[in-house]
């Protein structure tokens, strides 16, 4: 450890001493001033020399400022106007990762449900194509931006293939219906979540 403690320490000093030097040209020893002169500043001092701050009250009046806060004025109205109106709310990212979670439960499932059989395998099988059509989709619903019509229709087309699979074919467990269906209809409601969600504001 002692040994080791060396190099660590080397480093690490060189390092403090690189941020001290990039504080000290970056400005952090300006007093309000655009340049640091040492000498400067001990001859003001002993000068008497104070440096003029910033009045109580004193106010910037730029025509840049008056547009920075006309700006902001304008993009907090937008934000309080969205809080006040949840049909606006952004859904798709929420249908998004719902889409991973029913992935994930599909995932699960083949541990303990599906069948060590043919009617299993086939089951798993057709689980499996549905879980990584959702889990794709999902993952681009919850991540990117904007609206989402094709990941949307897959996602659709998904949910009713689960429902479909999960009433009409064979399986040798119950339960795994009961997901299959479950996960079906979720599906569904997170593909109409993802369609009809408003794109967010750029």
């Amino acid at each position: 450890m002692v040994l080791l403690s060396g190099p660590v320490s080397v480093t690490g000093t060189a390092l403090l001493l690189v941020g001290v030097g990039c504080s000290v040209h970056g400005g952090v020893l300006y007093d309000a001033v655009s340049g640091f002169s040492p000498r400067r500043e001990l001859r003001q001092v002993r000068a008497g020399v104070v440096h003029p701050g910033v009045a109580p009250g004193e106010m910037v009046n730029t025509d840049r400022a008056h547009a920075d806060a006309a700006a902001s004025n304008q993009r907090t109205r937008r934000l309080e106007d969205a809080a006040h109106h949840p049909a606006k709310a952004h859904w798709a990212p929420v249908a998004g990762w719902m889409c991973m979670l029913i992935t994930a439960t599909l995932v699960v499932s083949q541990w303990n449900l599906v069948a060590h059989n043919a009617t299993g395998a086939s089951n798993s099988f057709r689980d499996t194509v549905w879980a990584i059509l959702l889990g794709l989709c999902g993952l681009r619903v919850a991540v990117v931006p904007g609206r989402h019509r094709i990941a949307a229709a897959v996602i659709l087309i998904s949910g009713l293939g689960l429902v479909l699979g999960g009433t009409l074919a064979e399986h040798d467990h119950l339960g795994l219906q009961l997901v299959e269906v479950t996960c079906g209809c979720l599906a569904v409601a997170c593909a109409l979540a993802a369609y009809l969600s408003p794109s967010p504001p750029k």
